[in-house]
């Protein structure tokens, strides 16, 4: 029962048809059915370009989808031929199985390992918005083949549930629906192994996951790291231009750490 208020706390899934011009779906077999993957290319790679550089897997927030996944970052690396994984976790979109914590970080490293073959040694960077943070740092604190990380507002689990949701527990507190989190969705215990390269995006006012929650996952990141702090900023944002150019400079030196630019 503690399992299920702790996924319905969580997970907001939708499995709606969307629009997906100019992108190719890739099936994933898991557990006996399938995770979805929609895969785009930027001009840079497509039609008889070069064949992509770099790989940039994206993991969405409580409510995301992989169709409505953007090109971003490589607006701001136009000339950089690339190629975008958006992976639906089970529940979402075309993904087979139930919205659940339990096999949450198993679908992203099943997408991921499958990315790591075709990539064929090439960067991988890895997106994380909200809830994708989680699994966006279970990565990362497990494959060196991960050459950089973006996170937007991440939110430590345990932590956001005792904060945010307590007083929906029923007299069961808070601290027992924290403790059905598996462990390797600690995104705490996971920035403190991760070393890859990282931008983070923390809205200063968000009213989901709040700045001094997600302070614990920014504070403990172990690898070089560069915080965008958005001072007004809710949880759903766009940015000033000064922030915009805060952030490019950001992503500027992201570019700068990726193999493919220190001609590794």
């Amino acid at each position: 029962m503690l399992s299920r208020f702790a996924d319905r706390c969580i997970f907001c899934p939708t499995t709606d048809k969307l629009p997906t011009e100019g992108k190719r779906r890739l099936a994933i077999p898991f557990r006996g059915g399938e995770l979805e993957v929609w895969t785009q290319r930027t001009a840079a790679a497509a039609d008889g370009a070069p064949e992509p550089a770099i790989f940039v897997l994206k993991l969405a927030g409580t409510g995301g989808r992989a169709e409505r996944a953007s090109l971003h970052p490589f607006e701001a690396w136009p000339d950089m031929p690339g190629e975008v994984w958006a992976a639906n976790p089970p529940g979402y979109g075309g993904s087979t199985g139930p919205a659940t914590l339990r096999t949450f970080a198993d679908s992203a490293e099943i997408v991921f390992q499958e990315l790591v073959r075709v990539a064929t040694g090439r960067p991988i960077v890895v997106t994380g918005n909200s809830l994708g943070t989680a699994t966006a740092l279970y990565l990362a604190a497990r494959h060196n083949e991960i050459a950089g990380v973006i996170l937007r507002n991440p939110p430590p689990l345990r932590e956001l549930i005792r904060s945010k949701f307590g007083w929906r527990t029923l007299g069961l507190g808070p601290l027992l629906v924290g403790s059905r989190i598996p462990p390797e969705l600690d995104s705490i215990a996971n920035a403190r192994r991760a070393l890859a390269p990282a931008v983070f995006l923390t809205s200063l006012r968000d009213r989901m996951v709040p700045p001094a929650v997600q302070r614990h996952v920014l504070d403990a990141y172990a690898g070089p790291k560069q915080i965008i702090e958005l001072a007004d900023a809710d949880h759903a944002f766009e940015m000033t231009e000064d922030q915009q150019r805060e952030y490019l400079s950001a992503l500027h030196w992201l570019r700068g750490q990726l193999p493919v630019e220190r001609g590794q």
